[in-house]
């Protein structure tokens, strides 16, 4: 004798092929995801793939707020400083990750090459006229010049200063090269 069996949805008695839904449309609402709210206890859609934990922004807001009383982010802040400063002691200042690798022709023709422009000047004062952040704003000028974003005021150069490349630096944590390397006219 068969067992009686049921819609999982609506609760009607299924048919002898029908297997979990009695119709079509129970069928789209059966596959549907709920999640319940931590909050307010309501069920409601959500995919599964998705990280929404709360039915609705206050809901979110006050579960964030049970989170921090519970104690689970105590310390979270001082170990994400310190990791911070564990990358930035590891990496050093002249590799740091925004940095781009810049080739630049001073007044007496020699090149330089360095991978952080900015920290390149501030070891380097007595190569610059005026102050680092002066000089770094010559350099910009010229590259946004480059980049076509300064048609009315173009820059060719900063007082006898020429960029002859700069790219994205790629290898951003290269360990074992110095930084401000000198090279020949000939080399590049």
């Amino acid at each position: 004798m068969k067992e009686n069996r049921f819609c999982v949805v609506c609760g009607t008695k299924l048919h002898e092929r029908q297997i979990k839904y009695c119709s079509k449309k129970c069928m789209g609402i059966g596959k549907q995801n709920y999640k319940i709210c931590p909050v307010c206890g309501k069920q409601f859609k959500d995919a599964a793939t998705n990280d929404t934990v709360c039915c609705s922004h206050e809901c979110s807001k006050t579960h964030r707020e049970q989170l921090h009383k519970s104690g689970i982010y105590d310390g979270s802040i001082e170990k994400m400083r310190e990791g911070f400063s564990e990358k930035i002691v590891e990496i050093g200042p002249e590799k740091h990750w925004f940095s781009k690798h810049w080739v630049i022709e001073s007044p007496s023709g020699q090149v330089y090459e360095c991978d952080n422009l900015m920290h390149f000047i501030r070891t380097h004062p007595d190569l610059f006229d005026g102050t680092p952040t002066q000089a770094f704003d010559g350099f910009q000028k010229i590259k946004a010049t480059r980049e076509g974003k300064r048609p009315k005021a173009p820059s060719k150069s900063w007082k006898g200063w020429h960029l002859i490349s700069y790219s994205e630096n790629r290898n951003k944590y290269r360990k074992g090269e110095t930084d401000g390397r000198k090279k020949s006219k000939d080399s590049i």
